[in-house]
């Protein structure tokens, strides 16, 4: 009985995709050392897996060592960079801010951007949001309460400034709300980035 792959989630796919290759796999994989014959003759090294001459390896092969290498080593290395610094990345980005801003103003960069997001979809956008996403919101929130303290510390006089100012302004006829409504516009907008 053949299977129709199209009714497959990609999770069941990929699931799929890797019992196929093991089942084809050689006996030996490669990076992994066979085991030594039990009537191995003395002085004589036990077999190799036969190598192959590759000078490019498979895609497959290729995204299987990047991903393992990071699944082995990926997180241990990261955190080691975190506090090894070669120089103080926030005074550094302040110090390329003319660099970025010419950059930014140069045609090709722009059309890279476009073209960067001509390569995706929503579907993968939607996937990756709910998969990535969704399960670190809360941590990622909570794990910056000190960002939002400073915000809402610095925020909070200012915002209760502004709504002294609206509530001591008329309140009887149509004129007088539409006039509180577009100062409250005016007023926020003049707060913005001011925390």
């Amino acid at each position: 009985m053949a299977i129709d792959m199209n009714l497959l989630s990609t999770e069941e796919r990929d699931q799929l995709d890797r019992l196929l290759n093991k089942a084809n796999a050689p006996a030996h994989q490669p990076g992994v050392a066979p085991p030594t014959p039990a009537d191995r003759p003395w002085g004589v090294a036990p077999p190799p897996n036969p190598p192959t001459i590759t000078r490019i390896t498979s895609p497959a092969n290729w995204v299987e060592k990047q991903i393992s290498t990071l699944s082995a080593v990926g997180e241990q290395n990261y955190r080691l960079g975190i506090t090894q610094p070669k120089k103080d990345p926030i005074k550094a980005g302040i110090a390329s801010q003319a660099k970025y801003a010419a950059q930014m103003a140069k045609p090709e960069v722009i059309a890279r951007r476009a073209e960067g997001l001509g390569k995706t979809n929503m579907d993968e956008w939607a996937s990756m949001s709910e998969r990535i996403g969704a399960g670190r919101l809360v941590q990622g929130v909570t794990e910056r309460r000190y960002k939002v303290e400073r915000f809402v510390g610095r925020f909070q006089p200012l915002l209760a400034s502004h709504v002294a100012r609206l509530d001591a302004m008329p309140d009887v006829t149509d004129s007088d709300r539409e006039r509180r409504m577009v100062e409250n516009v005016r007023g926020l907008k003049a707060l913005k980035g001011k925390a």
